[in-house]
């Protein structure tokens, strides 16, 4: 899943500044020379279609600029343009609610039909227009691109198809092809091989008639993945080896790199040692002559290739390095994906909000009449009550002091019955967002089919009487199979809800009788020579007392090797941030050490890095409490090292700190 979300990142970019011939230096040269806004803006334009494929945050800064260009001259189409790539950056850093914010305030621009002509449209390659059809169509193109990362595949498709709907209406054919290629490989990801074969030959066919060549290995490589899926091995490693030709050829640096890619995975599961390892390390060259910062699928392509090649020592290295990579990677993705998401669940809250505003003036209104019959009835009861006063005196008073008395325990108990259902709610509130945040995602895809039928609904009234059947026959497949769709994520959004009930019961995995020194020293290395990748000066003594007479011990060894890499992290952590401060005789030291007492293994983590604050002890296996700065901790760790320990392995964790001369962790396990 991933790998087809690293390839439709790379299919959907425009020309190529490069491929024309100019160079970014001339193009600076131009800017400074520039005396007009427009001139400005078009070299800002071309400025950041170059960095496009290789720099997005030097693209981000052009684009920005010719927003800002585009808005001071009154040009919202143009505006609108730029938004959109800006967007589409956006996605590809990982900030999905930034971009799927720009995205809507593009969309809500070109979609204004006032704004009609109101741009400089200085591109006349058809794929660049910034028409309004022709923006819009960008637009929906970026919005696919975002649902895809965002693992919304369905909505994607929803999307590209209107961008071809677009396309089409505006003549952009190179864009059009383009949408068929990412059309293609989002049908690849959801195993619509069938459509997906459809889509590429689709893309390829409108390549070669226009002459627009830099995607031939695009279409190739995922043709090449295709075959390879449904075992067609050696038609498989043909369009493989063309894809590379082919990107070559087309001046596109990107294709070349997946055409690596694709060949190296190929020639590791045919278990060819030598032709694996040679093609991912040219992988990782390009990718990071590109500035790739994900680097954890090439590393792990490299850690396999060496297994298969019996050389452990650099297996192990690149094991390391991968583990550490996706770990990063996953904690950066699964953020974006959470607020992403809670952007979309809190838009739709802000429309309920709306709905209840509007009852509420209703409510009032109501409430308005009711009281002025009130008043004129409570006018009639003071003049009856003036009448009787003398005669009623004596009963006044006393059911004044009754209905004071009964007013007095009414409150009372409305006051019980609200502090009850207080407790009650803050209970089933956090249960209740947990479920809402992740059935939104099924709720909406219903929503949106459900849309889409009502459509098609009336597409086929309008057939009917016509007398077309065919179409009513074709638009009643549709129907079928929106249906079906609407049926599926029901039944999704059912087992979300069943899961998520369940969750409790869930188990780690399977015990096995584990050497925990072997375990130790192995995580303890990885971990150093993680960080050593990252921070090549950074250096620490490696200290180690393992019990040789310790027996082996029944473990979930993948659960207990993230609780060692945890504690292995955090020391690692430590140790850096006191070398940055502490004097040129500080020597960081991580030590691990293992022993038996009383039927329990015992396991020792000691740095002599910053130490834990006693304020804060109590609450560093807390959830989602970090003492780390913003972007470099989820507060997650030590909670589940935590939970691996004692609900899943019987075992407790300890801690002994002094702020300012290091920190100590105890794990204890049963032997049996």
């Amino acid at each position: 899943m991933r790998l087809c979300f690293k390839i439709l990142l790379l299919l959907l970019i425009p020309v190529s500044i490069m491929a024309r011939g100019l160079q970014p230096d001339s193009l600076a040269k131009n800017l400074k020379l520039a005396k007009t806004d427009l001139e400005r803006y078009q070299v800002l334009r071309k400025l950041g279609f170059y960095y496009l494929e290789s720099d997005a945050p030097r693209s981000l800064a052009y684009w920005e600029q010719s927003i800002a260009i585009a808005k001071a001259n009154d040009k919202p189409i143009d505006e609108a343009y730029h938004l959109a790539f800006k967007g589409y950056l956006l996605t590809l850093l990982g900030k999905y609610p930034e971009a799927f914010k720009y995205l809507q305030q593009a969309q809500t621009i070109a979609e204004n039909e006032a704004n009609e002509g109101k741009t400089w449209n200085i591109e006349h390659i058809p794929s660049l227009r910034s028409n309004r059809l022709g923006t819009l169509a960008q637009i929906h193109q970026k919005l696919g691109i975002l649902f895809s990362f965002t693992k919304n595949n369905d909505q994607a498709i929803v999307e590209y198809k209107k961008a071809l709907g677009l396309c089409e209406e505006s003549h952009s054919r190179e864009l059009l092809g383009l949408v068929y290629l990412s059309l293609a490989t989002t049908y690849a990801t959801t195993q619509q091989y069938q459509l997906a074969q459809q889509s590429y030959q689709d893309a390829e066919k409108l390549f070669l008639r226009i002459h627009f060549l830099q995607y031939l290995g695009s279409i190739y490589a995922g043709l090449g993945d295709l075959y390879q899926k449904q075992q067609q091995d050696k038609l498989a490693l043909q369009y493989f080896y063309k894809a590379v030709g082919a990107a070559k050829k087309g001046n596109n640096l990107n294709g070349v790199r997946r055409g690596y890619r694709f060949l190296s995975n190929y020639y590791l599961q045919a278990r060819q040692a030598d032709s694996s390892l040679s093609y991912a390390i040219k992988t990782l060259s390009v990718s990071k002559l590109l500035g790739y910062k994900d680097l954890g699928d090439n590393y792990e392509t490299l850690y396999k290739s060496y297994v298969l090649k019996h050389q452990q020592d650099s297996a192990y290295k690149y094991q390391g390095l991968a583990l550490m990579a996706k770990d990063s990677s996953f904690d950066a993705n699964s953020k974006s994906l959470a607020d992403f998401q809670k952007l979309s669940f809190d838009e739709q809250l802000h429309s309920q909000q709306l709905e209840q505003e509007k009852a509420d003036i209703e409510s009032r209104n109501r409430t308005y009449f009711l009281s002025g019959a009130v008043g004129v009835l409570l006018l009639l009861s003071i003049v009856f009550y003036r009448n009787n006063r003398q005669k009623q005196k004596a009963n006044v008073l006393l059911n004044e002091q009754k209905e004071e008395i009964q007013n007095t325990l009414t409150q009372l108990k409305t006051t019980q019955t609200q502090l009850i259902q207080s407790e009650k709610m803050a209970s089933l509130g956090e249960l209740t967002a947990g479920i809402a945040h992740e059935i939104q995602n099924p709720l909406n895809f219903v929503n949106n089919f459900a849309e889409v039928s009502v459509e098609l609904l009336a597409e086929l009234k309008e057939e009917e009487e016509k007398g077309n059947k065919a179409d009513v026959i074709a638009i009643a497949d549709d129907l079928s199979q929106n249906l079906e769709k609407i049926r599926h994520h029901g039944k999704r959004a059912e087992s979300i809800v069943k899961g998520m009930l369940e969750h409790s019961r869930t188990t780690s995995g399977q015990k096995e009788l584990t050497d925990i020194n072997q375990l130790a020293d192995e995580y303890l290395r990885m971990a150093y020579h993680g960080l050593k990748a990252k921070k090549q000066d950074f250096e620490a003594a490696l200290i180690t007392g393992f019990d040789q007479r310790l027996p082996q011990v029944n473990v979930v060894p993948q659960d207990m090797g993230r609780v060692l890499l945890n504690l292995f992290n955090n020391a690692f952590y430590a140790v850096n941030q006191k070398s940055k401060t502490a004097g040129a005789d500080y020597k960081p030291e991580v030590s691990v050490s293992t022993s038996q007492e009383n039927g329990q293994v015992i396991i020792k983590v000691k740095d002599n890095g910053m130490g834990i604050p006693d304020a804060i002890k109590d609450k560093i296996m807390q959830p989602f409490f970090t003492t780390k700065p913003t972007g470099e901790g989820t507060g997650l760790g030590l909670s589940l090292t935590y939970d691996l320990v004692v609900k899943g392995h019987g075992g407790s964790i300890q801690v002994d700190s002094k702020q300012g001369e290091g920190s100590e962790f105890t794990i204890q396990l049963p032997m049996n």
